[in-house]
């Protein structure tokens, strides 16, 4: 009988021989699994396992062929080309985090078989680069982002990296700084403490967020005017936004809910306008805590996309 040959890596280190292994068999349920391990279909070091046994870095698991799924059936989307890498826009790089520049109109995770997502792209990339660097973990991102925001958005590189920033994302050490264009002129320097809460629309595909100032705040953001101009003979308002949360729509809903809409955002209040884009709102720096492990700097900054700086030179003093 043929056997496949699979070397664990750094990143397969204490996982389940089960959950290792139901990435390489994506096409066998756990059942079909834990049958082939009985029958010697299925080993690690040439002996026979269960499914609970923990994996260790350079184990070698052979898996009879026939069981293995064919190529052509993991392609993550009907719509996906190679092509497709093209929108990474790497910011910044290393061994556990990579940074990318997202781009305006594409989504960060599909919402439907057919859609073509960055987490697609980037799982795709990683595939082609590390092939044999683990079998059990793929890349994914670590924060939110909306189709039409662009900017920075991080995905793990490596289990360790994921780890480090969804604690300390939930721990409020990572600081993160938006860049947006809303409407009317925000005089002065303004922080926001709001109740955010989703609005359970079942006939609509696009859910959108109510915003109150209940006594439970969970939504907290400081807005920053940097610069004025005028579109369409409206005042605007560069405004650049600091987010301690990071609720759901939270800069887009906050900005309405306090009077000025971000400009063109008809979701939430702001007037149709003829822009390049939906609106603009762009994820433009984070900050790290100093001597990290992961060894980030303290500061990545994501330069603006060609036409939201173009609006802000034509119409901004």
């Amino acid at each position: 009988m043929d056997f496949t040959e699979f070397k664990t890596g750094q990143d397969d280190i204490n996982r389940r021989a089960d959950k290792v292994i139901k990435k390489i068999l994506t096409n066998q349920n756990l059942s079909a699994i834990y049958k082939a391990m009985r029958k010697g279909l299925i080993k690690i070091n040439d002996t026979k396992i269960k499914p609970e046994q923990l994996v260790w870095e350079n184990d070698i698991i052979k898996v009879a062929s026939f069981l293995i799924t064919s190529p052509a059936s993991k392609s993550t989307s009907k719509n996906f080309e190679k092509d497709n890498t093209e929108l990474l826009s790497f910011v910044y790089k290393n061994n556990d985090i990579i940074f990318l520049n997202k781009p305006y109109g594409i989504l960060v995770q599909k919402a439907s078989k057919t859609d073509v997502s960055l987490d697609d792209c980037v799982k795709d990339y990683y595939k082609s680069i590390t092939k044999e660097a683990s079998l059990s973990f793929l890349p994914g991102p670590l924060h939110r982002l909306d189709k039409n925001t662009t900017g920075l958005i991080a995905f793990s590189w490596s289990i360790k990296g994921a780890h480090w920033f969804s604690q300390n994302i939930q721990s409020h050490d990572i600081k993160k700084i938006y860049i947006g264009i809303v409407e009317g002129i925000l005089n002065e320097k303004e922080i926001w403490q709001d109740s955010i809460s989703k609005n359970f629309e079942k006939e609509k595909k696009f859910q959108t967020v109510s915003v109150s100032s209940a006594d439970n705040t969970n939504a907290y953001t400081t807005a920053t005017p940097i610069k004025y101009g005028t579109y369409n003979n409206h005042p605007i308002t560069v405004v650049e936004f600091n987010i301690k949360t990071g609720k759901t729509h939270q800069i887009r809903s906050q900005s309405a809910f306090h009077g000025h809409p971000l400009l063109g955002d008809t979701a939430y209040g702001g007037k149709k306008q003829n822009l390049s884009r939906e609106y603009f709102l762009h994820a433009h720096t984070i900050f790290f805590p100093k001597n990290n492990p992961i060894n980030l700097p303290e500061k990545i900054e994501c330069p603006l996309l060609s036409d939201m700086q173009d609006f802000i030179t034509t119409t901004c003093e």
